[in-house]
């Protein structure tokens, strides 16, 4: 890390954004959890509202298989594949529609925050602990293979519903929770980071390729601490990872799949395939003196937004360093989103979206950005959020 600069002075730019709740419209591969319970199992190609909830969505997180939902009074929902147990309803019964995850509320307990690997689930809860449940790659294969999972125990039987994790238990209450497909991390308010689960491809970023079945902490991050750097956000999509740091820097570790962690130093020279420690998003090619305030990842792509009101890509094999996305320079950017194959960003005046973020497009081109007005999607202009890295994607409107 000794490419990070360190000006002895350090200033957030990044604040834990606060949403409204507001209701739920999601799209998609039906089949992945789109929460909607229809006759066909055709894809759903447009925004279509949830009517298991009512104005109370707080938090949505699609994974790759499933989706989870945070309600304003820290209910848990989720739907989607259950094979593994992974929606934590006690069975493994596929379910279209939402269903409450009812373990917490008979705890007495409220999710404070939700992460999803491909097949299995870790949320924070106002107890401070730490819960997970779905697989633990228990096949005769898997235990052959030493194949990791994400919960943070030996378990040999799947979780069909949410258990502590014991080696978190006493430590400091946990801030953010970021999971991949078979990994978890956790940053506490100690600005600790504790990883676990499958580090082939370096997704714990602590420097070494092993798999980790109980919470360890990462090393590198507790020197970076000492330094004076912090985690602002972190977010995970399939095998990689990207946390924003305090003075503007972004960082990545794990599988960069088709560039989408920005971490090459140079645009045609492969050098990002698999990075075991958290390694510097090129900033090369940004302006001279712009901060990253803000970043999303998805499945294949990533984006930045600076503080000078600019927003870069990464990936999809089409750049794998940042670089600019062409939009009015008299448009203010306020929210965006990474996706699979996508990416969709909202301005004060226009909604953008590239491909197929939103309904089907003939041309596949990142570059070439369609223009429509949020009301023609969701009923209304008062868009809290959206987002989605796989291929699922929602958002939570004030209608």
């Amino acid at each position: 890390m000794n490419c990070l600069t360190h000006s002895g002075v350090f200033k957030s730019l990044w604040t834990r954004p606060f949403f409204r709740a507001g209701n739920l419209y999601t799209w998609g591969v039906h089949s992945l959890g789109c929460g909607i319970n229809q006759d066909s199992q055709g894809d759903q190609l447009r925004p279509r509202r949830i009517d298991a909830f009512n104005g109370n969505v707080q938090k949505v997180y699609p994974s790759e298989y499933f989706t989870a939902v945070i309600t304003d009074n820290g209910d848990l929902y989720t739907f989607g594949n259950n094979n593994y147990g992974q929606l934590g309803l006690g069975n493994t019964e596929q379910q279209q529609t939402p269903q409450l995850v009812k373990y917490f509320r008979d705890k007495g307990l409220k999710v404070v925050d939700v992460a999803l690997g491909s097949n299995h689930g870790v949320a924070l809860a106002s107890d401070g602990n730490v819960y997970t449940w779905g697989s633990a790659n228990n096949s005769v294969l898997d235990q052959l293979l030493c194949k990791p999972n994400g919960l943070g125990d030996n378990y040999t039987n799947n979780l069909l519903q949410p258990q502590i994790v014991q080696k978190l238990v006493g430590t400091p209450k946990g801030k953010f929770v970021s999971a991949g497909i078979n990994y978890s991390i956790i940053v506490n308010e100690n600005n600790q980071v504790y990883v676990w689960g499958a580090g082939k491809r370096g997704e714990l970023g602590n420097g070494c390729s092993l798999n980790f079945r109980y919470p360890e902490l990462n090393p590198i991050f507790e020197q970076l601490t000492k330094s004076g750097y912090t985690i602002q956000k972190i977010k995970s999509c399939f095998a990689g990872t990207l946390a924003l740091l305090n003075e503007g820097i972004v960082v990545g570790w794990g599988r960069s799949y088709y560039g989408s962690l920005g971490v090459r130093q140079q645009e045609y020279v492969v050098t990002d395939l698999e990075n075991y420690s958290p390694t510097p998003v090129n900033l090369k090619y940004f302006q001279p003196n712009e901060k990253v305030v803000d970043f999303d990842l998805g499945y294949n792509l990533s984006l930045f937004l600076t503080d000078q009101n600019r927003i870069y890509l990464s990936g999809y094999d089409e750049t794998y360093v940042p670089r600019p996305i062409d939009l009015p320079k008299d448009e203010k950017i306020l929210k965006f989103s990474a996706s699979n194959n996508s990416f969709a960003i909202l301005t004060d005046k226009n909604f953008y979206t590239s491909n197929e973020y939103v309904i089907p497009q003939q041309k596949r081109n990142l570059g070439f950005l369609f223009k429509s007005q949020p009301k023609e999607l969701f009923e209304s202009t008062n868009i809290e959020q959206f987002g989605g890295g796989y291929r699922v994607r929602y958002a939570v409107v004030n209608n």
